[in-house]
């Protein structure tokens, strides 16, 4: 059986950003086929940028920034080495930036998370796949899968944390689609909280979705390419447990 040819710009027009998003939820396959013959990241990454924002709109209207900046210094353990009667004065000092880190997180977050993405997964798929991969088309399909991944998850964030009445959570954490949803955090380990945590329906969703477009990038199969974004995947849950260790 021979391995499938890589999509070429004179394969056929390319379809528009609506109906790219809809076929890589549908069928990615031919989505990307489709995405390859004309590759652009930006009209992507701009509403990736756009749900980010959206999002952040309506959080910050909701979350209580010294209660929500408590809890996660409480979760890494700051809360507990600072002085009692400093505490007050770190957290004052803090809700007064808390909303411009959360505006340029949610402009600049994306781009840089999109252009480090594209890099490393163009290194590993020309690099030890010796695929005819362009960087343009590394990062169009990182920027389709990341649009996917945002459309699905952005609205699932807002609808928990609306039914859950706490705008305080953190909200990488609020979908459970892992182990922590049968788990007690306060009767395991940080690390083991943080591996279960890592063990996500959505985050393999996603892997799968990298691994089936450059698939089609360097005209492999997806088990082959799957490789390519599980070591990586490995190595950052990996330094993300060891962190909780110490």
């Amino acid at each position: 059986m021979g391995t499938p040819e890589v999509p070429s710009a004179e394969s056929g027009p390319a379809p528009s950003l609506m109906a790219s998003l809809v076929d890589v939820f549908l069928s990615p396959r031919d989505a990307f086929a489709g995405i390859l013959r004309r590759p652009g990241f930006w009209a992507p990454l701009l509403c990736i940028m756009v749900l980010n924002l959206a999002f952040t709109g309506i959080w910050l209207r909701k979350v209580e920034p010294a209660e929500f900046m408590k809890a996660q210094m409480v979760e890494s353990g700051q809360w507990d080495k600072m002085p009692a009667e400093g505490r007050q004065n770190v957290l004052d000092a803090q809700g007064k930036f808390f909303p411009i880190f959360a505006w340029v997180g949610g402009l600049l977050a994306a781009p840089i998370i999109l252009f480090v993405m594209s890099g490393v997964l163009l290194f590993i798929y020309r690099f030890f796949y010796a695929g005819p991969v362009t960087f343009k088309q590394s990062a169009t399909l990182v920027a389709y899968v990341s649009l996917a991944y945002g459309v699905l998850t952005i609205p699932l964030m807002l609808l928990i944390l609306y039914l859950k009445g706490d705008w305080n959570l953190n909200p990488q954490e609020v979908i459970q689609a892992n182990p922590t949803l049968f788990l007690d955090r306060e009767s395991v380990s940080k690390a083991m909280w943080a591996f279960a945590g890592s063990l996500d329906l959505v985050v393999f969703w996603q892997l799968w979705l990298l691994a089936t477009a450059f698939a089609v990038a360097t005209g492999r199969r997806i088990a082959s390419a799957l490789w390519g974004v599980l070591i990586p995947w490995a190595l950052i849950v990996s330094v993300k447990v060891l962190f909780k260790l110490f």
